[in-house]
């Protein structure tokens, strides 16, 4: 098997004469053609060849020709007549087969959006329809063995009720509605008999598993062929055989017994240990073909609790879900790297749960999560044809059930599938349901699957056990405890958010043009979301209610960091406490597709907010928080083992409160002690839990003498109001505060923070930079933004993604509420130095001068 994905060019079909029987052949001049790899949209192609500005920058997007109406889901519209995007556009490529090759040859397609008729070598070989259906094309009889292939595509973009790849309110649109070939394009071939997808279910039965090697044997030749398949799972060979008619497929399973298995959990459950399987099939006496798998041993599951919530359980172990929803990028480009960073940042948050909305990732990314313990939840998307069951045609019908056939037979192996969520937002109606049961059953789909991520019961399953109530605005910290009905710590709640998530002054700096970088106003909110999202007022309004009126775009985003920490942070710490009445909270999201002001725990250029301290923080492992409903301070534990004899250290301001000896079980959580009644506008709380001398969890909390008043009368999907807003601004007015600091290279670096005046040190943010001034991204950080009593030392770890060495020449800058902005170099360089009052103005992009030469 090769590879087809290097040297593509692509055209459109308004500037090409020629058709596919003159495009297909070799020697077709391309010169004129732009070039590019797969995968690749049209888009992306064009932006890449620099047809197009940056269109991640200002509005540029909008610029483009083709847009769809502002703020609109554009899969609901047609192209505007006068597209680009509105004819077809033509991917060609050359290529050979090589020498080595097996008899049988076939070209497979692994994700075309939308329709695609293929030419291969002068002759139209198929016509093909669904972004997401998996094609594979018998050209055994087609191909020149000892010379020059040529294949050509014909790509047009979807139409409204097309089941494509979409997107909804998350970001805009792109106006060529990600047409092209977004996923790899092999060659395969194989012996008279094919190996097709193969899978392990597991069992568990006492200390054994019963372990069954599954998938399915093609036939690819006119004759009759007995298929031979050996299987060696860890030293056990197990083998069977299938007679298979000419033209065959067929599925096949063996079934072996492991002892004592080394299981496959989720992160903190235990390890997640892989098998090596390979398979062997042999046909006329030879090998005909094989493949070499990592295989997961584990048996998820889900139930209704007594109060009709979906638990799901791995191993029979009870879970709870922490996820956050992930967003591919806007043009669907390869960015290995960029994604590998975007899964470390999943570890470093705490999560165990990535969801899938339509966008369903690539293997390696599968494989990089079976590796983690990392689960995936995965299912359609909303808010387009996915869900527009009146208007299918019976193409649709057809496309809807082989799209989740395809999908279902290429993510079966990886034991980090947790769930399949057919229905998105809303279940279908009986014959679709229907269609994609008779489809998982089929595929021998091993794990669970729900109608949809809504409270939606359907006439076939009945409950999905599952909620999807909001809210995805602003809403306080006390919302995740006081409520009941809608987005409260109850239940399994499939996409939920605190709202807008305004990251630093860096990234507007660098998302917005400089003249629109303040006041607020629309090139913001087009950086928002769309339709009822395309605004961040609620979020602004909110701020300003909490915490004052911020007069500038560096003070702004300085609040929204703290507006962000403190909500994700109680949302994650809610659910965390109340499981198992809670069972699961995905946050709406984790990422985004482009440069965007809301739902993400850490923005477009992989820069982490506050958002993403806070739930790193909420989501530790062995964890105290408080509780703002009733003011208890609870310990949480997700690791599969008890803990004894902690220490929890309870301090304001006014004093220091300890309780010794403290236990928690194993999935466990205890109750430590309760806090008196709030009596200052603003008090601030630090929670520390200690094990055996040492710290192994801080919180810190800035909590209001008067609380929220949230108006439940007028919650609704989208939002729940806060009728009065707690006031926090005192915050603002604290003295200035003084740190002495220090940094030590060590690969990664350590920095010590010493509060040294008589002041709170408060919200003390940290940014690595370069010898220009520059972010290191994408980083690692033990902890951040945090707030430090006089007299308090605070050590501190930054660690490069990947296990990747920081840049030679490395800064931190430090600042914070109440703390003017300084840079701390490297130990054997000197102390730290305070930035000149000029330098304070700086928004993005330090100068050099202004880092090191002005701080010397």
């Amino acid at each position: 098997m090769i590879a087809l994905d290097d040297q593509w060019a692509i055209a459109s079909s308004a500037r090409v004469a020629q058709h596919g029987d003159v495009l297909s052949k070799p020697g077709f001049d391309t010169r004129d053609w732009y070039e590019t790899s797969i995968p690749a949209t049209v888009l992306g192609t064009l932006v890449d060849r620099g047809v197009y500005p940056d269109p991640y920058h200002g509005t540029n997007l909008r610029e483009i020709p083709g847009q769809g109406p502002p703020a609109q889901n554009f899969s609901n519209h047609p192209m505007p007549d006068d597209s680009p995007f509105g004819v077809a556009w033509w991917f060609r490529k050359e290529f050979r087969v090589p020498a080595d090759a097996g008899p049988h040859l076939r070209l497979q397609l692994d994700g075309v959006n939308y329709r695609a008729r293929v030419w291969l070598n002068g002759a139209v070989l198929a016509d093909l329809v669904g972004a997401y259906r998996v094609h594979e094309l018998d050209v055994t009889d087609r191909v020149v063995r000892d010379g020059i292939n040529t294949i050509a595509i014909e790509i047009t973009a979807p139409s409204p009720c097309d089941l494509a790849l979409t997107w909804v309110d998350w970001n805009p649109s792109p106006p060529d509605k990600n047409m092209g070939v977004w996923r790899d394009v092999w060659l395969r071939w194989s012996g008279p008999v094919a190996l097709r997808d193969p899978f392990v279910i597991t069992k568990l039965d006492g200390g054994r598993a019963r372990v069954t090697i599954a998938g399915d044997v093609r036939n690819a030749s006119d004759r009759a062929q007995t298929a031979v398949i050996r299987a060696n799972l860890d030293g056990r060979s197990i083998a069977t055989s299938i007679e298979l008619a000419p033209r065959e497929d067929k599925p096949f399973s063996i079934e072996t017994i492991v002892d004592e298995p080394r299981l496959w959990w989720p992160r903190y459950m235990g390890e997640a240990a892989l098998y090596e399987l390979a398979i062997d099939v042999h046909a006329g006496g030879a090998l005909s073909d094989s493949a070499r798998l990592e295989v997961g041993l584990r048996e998820a599951t889900s139930e209704l609790t007594a109060d009709g919530h979906a638990l799901y359980q791995i191993n029979g172990k009870p879970l709870l879900v922490r996820g956050a929803g992930w967003a591919t990028d806007l043009m669907l480009r390869r960015q290995p790297d960029r994604d590998l960073a975007q899964l470390e940042y999943v570890k470093q948050l705490g999560l165990n749960t990535i969801r899938f909305e339509g966008a369903l990732e690539r293997t390696d990314f599968l494989a990089w999560c079976d590796r983690e313990g990392i689960l995936v939840i995965a299912g359609w998307c909303c808010c387009d044809c996915w869900e527009k069951w009146d208007r299918w045609s019976e193409e649709n019908h057809v496309v809807g059930a082989e799209s989740l056939r395809s999908q279902i037979r290429r993510v079966r192996r990886h034991p980090s599938m947790l769930s399949w969520w057919y229905g998105s937002d809303f279940p279908p109606p009986p014959r679709v349901e229907r269609s994609y049961l008779a489809v998982l059953a089929e595929e021998r789909w091993p794990n669970p699957h729900q109608s949809s991520a809504a409270n939606k019961p359907t006439e076939v399953t009945g409950k999905s056990g599952l909620k999807m109530e909001g809210p995805y605005e602003y809403v306080p910290p006390s919302y995740w405890y006081e409520d009941t009905i809608r987005g409260g710590a109850f239940g399994f709640a499939t996409e939920i958010s605190p709202g807008a998530a305004v990251p630093p002054i860096e990234s507007l700096a660098r998302m917005l043009p400089r003249e629109h970088l303040w006041p607020i106003d629309a090139v913001w909110d087009f950086h928002a979301g769309g339709q009822e999202f395309h605004t961040v007022g609620r979020f602004a309004a909110a701020l300003a209610a909490r915490y004052g009126e911020a007069s500038s775009a560096d003070e702004f985003a300085q609040l929204a960091q703290l507006v962000t920490y403190e909500g994700q942070r109680a949302m994650f710490e809610a659910y965390t406490r109340n499981k198992y009445r809670a069972t699961g909270v995905i946050q709406w999201m984790l990422n985004n597709a482009w440069p965007s002001m809301i739902w993400h725990l850490y923005d477009h250029y992989l820069r982490p907010g506050g958002g993403f301290f806070g739930t790193q923080k909420a989501c530790e492992p062995l964890h105290v928080q408080y509780s703002y409903d009733d003011r208890s301070v609870v310990v949480t534990n997700q690791h599969a083992r008890a803990f004894g004899d902690l220490t929890v250290r309870v301090r304001t301001l006014d004093g220091e409160k300890i309780a010794r000896g403290v236990a928690v079980a194993a999935d466990g959580k205890t109750h430590v002690m309760t806090l008196p009644a709030l009596e200052r506008d603003v008090t601030f709380v630090e929670l520390r839990l200690e094990r055996a001398g040492e710290i192994v969890s801080t919180n810190f909390y800035w909590l209001p003498r008067k609380p929220d008043v949230i108006d439940y009368d007028k919650a609704y999907w989208l939002h729940t109001p806060t009728a009065e807003h707690a006031d926090l601004s005192a915050v603002r007015r604290l003295p200035e505060a003084q740190l002495a600091a220090r940094m030590r290279r060590d690969g990664g670096a350590e920095l010590t923070l010493e509060n040294t005046s008589d002041q709170l040190a408060f919200f003390v943010q940290l940014r690595a930079i370069d010898a220009h001034g520059d972010d290191v991204l994408p980083i690692l950080w033990s902890d951040n933004y945090v707030s430090l009593f006089p007299g308090d030392v605070r050590i501190l770890r930054a660690t490069a993604v990947g296990g990747g060495a920081l840049p030679e020449h490395l800064a931190i800058e430090a600042r914070g509420i109440n703390l003017r902005r300084m840079i701390v170099l490297d130990e054997a360089e000197g102390p730290a130095k305070i930035l000149p009052p000029d330098a304070q103005r700086i928004l993005a992009r330090t100068a050099v001068d202004v880092a090191y030469g002005g701080c010397k």
